[in-house]
């Protein structure tokens, strides 16, 4: 059984905020990004699809709807969805210090535990920005990185996972490339490897999008786990690799391929 693992990034106001290009910000993008999270919820119900939305803890705080909204997060958890937290307001956590972001992750899965009305079920972390980091321990180093380690101390992901185990998260995505990945010396599932470290699961080097290149990677090969990312709101631009449009193909490309494929949440798999 073909194993698919489908992240959704569902920023919210606060994340587009704090995005890479903070300044691209209007209201018609939240929008776009809420309606098109009711198209999806709608869509994977009909075709029995389970997934797991990683959501700031902001969106989850009491306040105006669209820039909050714990209700719609709730609904989205009752569909049998897993939630998983995206940081507390979008940090990208090599530049901050440890405490802050101890904070975050601490205060984003209290909010959204609290909006879904269940202890103890957010258990992921998705790191914002979805960028390469430093992982010493696995030989990966990030020349680019804003909080370059060892300058700043969370610009190394072992110090990220000892603040996950702290405050109770069993998994998370992240993405890192050694020397022997940067210069294709070692083979590599495109869509990542899942493995234990220092007892957090691990989602490696997931692929963002649903483009024919993934659709045949996923058709042409037997790893046991397939991890793909997206965000909502690229829904509403064709020419990406994360449209609708694309997305449709790729559902459509899985279900019709006759092979043993199953959508499970990143927490069955602890």
């Amino acid at each position: 059984m073909k194993k698919i693992i489908l992240i959704w990034d569902f920023d919210g106001p606060i994340g587009q905020i704090n995005s890479s290009y903070p300044y691209n910000f209007n209201f018609e993008n939240i929008e776009k990004e809420i309606e098109n999270v009711k198209w999806l919820i709608d869509f994977l119900e009909e075709n029995k699809i389970k997934c797991c939305f990683a959501i700031t803890g902001f969106s989850a705080e009491n306040g105006t709807y669209p820039f909050c909204f714990p209700d719609f997060i709730n609904e989205i958890a009752k569909k049998g969805h897993e939630i998983a937290s995206h940081s507390w307001k979008h940090e990208w956590t090599p530049i901050f210090k440890e405490e802050q972001v101890h904070k975050s992750l601490k205060r984003s899965k209290l909010s959204l535990e609290k909006a879904i009305e269940k202890d103890d079920s957010v258990l992921g972390f998705v790191p914002p920005h979805n960028r390469p980091m430093t992982w010493v321990r696995r030989g990966a180093f990030s020349l680019g990185d804003r909080g370059l380690w060892p300058f700043f101390k969370m610009g190394d992901n072992q110090n990220l996972l000892k603040l996950l185990k702290t405050n109770g998260y069993k998994w998370v995505r992240v993405s890192y490339k050694n020397i022997f990945m940067k210069f294709g010396l070692q083979q590599k599932n495109r869509t990542g490897r899942v493995f234990k470290q220092d007892g957090v699961l691990i989602l490696e080097n997931h692929y963002t999008g649903f483009d024919e290149v993934v659709v045949n990677h996923i058709l042409t090969t037997d790893y046991e786990t397939y991890t793909i990312s997206a965000h909502p709101y690229m829904f509403s631009l064709e020419n990406k690799k994360e449209s609708k449009k694309n997305f449709l193909y790729f559902i459509e490309q899985l279900m019709n391929s006759n092979q043993p494929i199953s959508f499970v949440l990143p927490s069955e798999l602890l």
